[in-house]
């Protein structure tokens, strides 16, 4: 496997900047040899909580996401702002649905669009839960509620398109990964 970068940038300018990310605009010469311009948004990292019941049943919340202006069922998560990933977890968590958890294991780190965008994301599995008050939270408005379900439950959603978010379908499957091999 290579690790040198076939891509040479030539400069860097920012085109876009918010409290939550900025987007540069890199003057660059691809590896063909041609002039191109190449996009990124950083953005700080994420969490996504994969929350288990007793009976191995996953929480999952229904949100809206502005970007494709749509209610979609997904793992709770959010911004890591900056945090160790599972203090930002158990905030979101909370924030999100109320849900205390006592035990914590990370499940992995990926990243959330490597041909776009800087962000990394961590995903935790929280076990042993109960519910609290809710914080709150900016977000909360865009929580219509959430339920527990089960593994089957959860390929239905995803074939008939109730679950398409990549960060969600990513944090399951480490959670199956982690329930197969610890069973």
């Amino acid at each position: 496997m290579k690790n040198d970068n076939p891509w040479k940038t030539v400069s860097s300018k920012t085109v876009y900047q918010n409290p939550w990310m900025r987007v540069r605009e890199d003057a660059v010469i691809r590896p063909d040899g041609s002039d191109g311009i190449y996009g990124v948004m950083e953005s700080k990292n994420s969490v996504v909580i994969v929350a288990l019941n007793n009976t191995n049943q996953v929480y999952i919340i229904r949100s809206f996401n502005y970007p494709v202006s749509t209610w979609s069922w997904g793992l709770p998560g959010g911004g890591g702002d900056d945090e160790d990933a599972i203090v930002a977890s158990k905030r979101e968590l909370v924030e999100e649905t109320g849900i205390i958890a006592k035990e914590w294991s990370f499940l992995g780190e990926t990243r959330v669009s490597s041909g776009l965008m800087t962000e990394r994301m961590a995903v935790l599995l929280a076990r042993n839960l109960s519910f609290g008050e809710q914080l709150n939270s900016d977000d909360k408005d865009l929580i219509s509620g959430g339920k527990f379900v089960s593994f089957e439950n959860i390929d239905e959603m995803i074939q008939n398109g109730e679950i398409d978010d990549a960060q969600t379908i990513t944090g399951l499957y480490l959670a199956l990964r982690w329930l197969n091999s610890n069973d």
